[in-house]
């Protein structure tokens, strides 16, 4: 079989929290993950984007810097990144038969077979491994403690993101539910740094850590200040030293500084860190894909998220018109997506994800309709944005959210 038949068939077994499948699956290859000196990033939002920025500060310093995501943009081989470069479907195919045939022999040993998530999980382990990263960047899914990339004993850094409300049925009701399970991924005297948190989340990750004696670094907002927040990136001063990033938004600048913080403990120096910063690009995260009409692309799929972009929004476009195209799965948790975005937006251009879990676009219609808002029915993103587009004045801001999940469908 090639791969993509392996990833249809190791889809069907949805997701599984736990250690166990992971860990048999890894013995089976002879447990790669041993050989790699991991960055292990956990946390509800801004994951990709601080992994994003501390990769770029480390192969601005000169190292080989495996990366490890999800979900994807453009294809499914940029799941697996060395320096940037997706890994070559030859590379996938070989890693996928090694997988499948130690799956094969999980079973024949009465051993439940892996996920999809674990099996890529496992891949991404082998790659950076064999292909002897100096750094492997490893994101987790959706959680921390029981999530699969966290089998490693002693991470070179952990790195806890913004922490708010999404998966609760997998992480728990509350705020210190969610961080007690995202702070699963810090381990006995390995630093940890973390980003601004709410009070609550916070506490709870401060106690873990001090509990298991892991130096704890947190991001201090007393020594930010921001000299200037545009449409397209930020410029701000962190310390005695300036910085400039071209990822929109004030939490963008926030994720930097957790970058900061990790390149600070890895002993790199300020002015490749400033070089770092200042070279890192990650799509899907308010990314401007147009200027004609000025059209942005953001993942906001959850509470955080959202507030985030509306934030976005009332500082940068307080008079103009707003359009969303929008879709979203329908796990998640969209009718307080759509309160938040609501009071922005002048109409919503909705369409179904192509995905299993999407979100009905008539269901999301009808939860705007409710909130007083228009939306309209499209088949697909693309039909959706191409419509917004005609409908559009010079002057209207486009912005296609709800999830990464459904970019890769899209033609730009």
């Amino acid at each position: 079989m090639n791969y993509r038949e392996m990833i249809d068939i190791l889809k069907k077994r949805g997701s599984r929290p736990g250690l166990e499948s992971i860990r048999n699956l890894l013995e089976e290859l002879g447990n790669p993950q041993r050989n790699l000196r991991v960055i292990h990033v956990a946390g509800t939002n801004g994951k990709g984007s601080v992994l994003a920025f501390t990769d770029s500060i480390l192969r601005r310093a000169g190292f080989l810097v495996g990366h490890y995501l999800s979900p994807a943009i453009r294809c499914y081989e940029e799941r697996f990144q060395i320096n940037g470069r997706d890994i070559e479907a030859e590379a996938l195919q070989d890693l996928y038969d090694r997988v499948w045939e130690a799956c094969g022999r999980m079973e024949e040993q009465g051993k439940p077979g892996p996920t999809l998530f674990e099996a890529e999980t496992a891949i991404a382990y082998l790659y950076f491994s064999e292909r002897q990263v100096d750094y492997a960047l490893i994101e987790c899914g959706m959680g921390g403690e029981a999530d699969a990339t966290n089998v490693i004993d002693r991470p070179a850094l952990s790195l806890i993101t913004s922490i708010s409300f999404d998966h609760m049925s997998f992480l728990g009701d509350t705020l210190q539910d969610i961080a007690r399970q995202k702070a699963g991924i810090i381990k006995d005297g390995c630093p940890v740094v973390m980003a601004c948190q709410d009070e609550e989340a916070g506490r709870v990750i401060r106690e873990v850590a001090g509990r298991k004696g892991a130096p704890f670094y947190p991001v201090r907002k007393d020594r930010l200040f921001l000299c200037e927040e545009r449409e397209d990136g930020s410029r701000f001063c962190y310390g005695e030293e300036e910085y400039e990033i071209f990822l929109p938004g004030y939490h963008q600048v926030e994720n930097a500084l957790c970058a900061i913080e990790a390149a600070c403990i890895l002993s790199i120096p300020p002015e490749t860190v400033r070089e770092g910063l200042a070279e890192a690009r990650w799509p899907g995260r308010l990314e401007i894909i147009s200027r004609h009409p000025l059209t942005y692309r953001d993942g906001a799929h959850n509470e955080g998220g959202a507030i985030m972009l509306s934030r976005f929004v009332q500082k940068h476009f307080t008079n103009r018109r707003i359009i969303y195209i929008m879709g979203i799965l329908k796990d998640k948790e969209y009718e307080k997506v759509v309160e938040i975005l609501c009071p922005t937006a002048s109409v919503f251009y909705v369409f179904t994800p192509g995905n299993e879990r999407g979100l009905p676009a008539r269901v999301l219609a009808e939860t705007i309709k409710a909130r007083g808002k228009d939306a309209l029915v499209f088949a697909d993103v693309n039909e959706a944005l191409s419509e917004a587009e005609k409908a559009a004045s010079s002057e209207d801001v486009l912005i296609v959210c709800g999830s990464l999940s459904f970019m890769e469908e899209m033609s730009c």
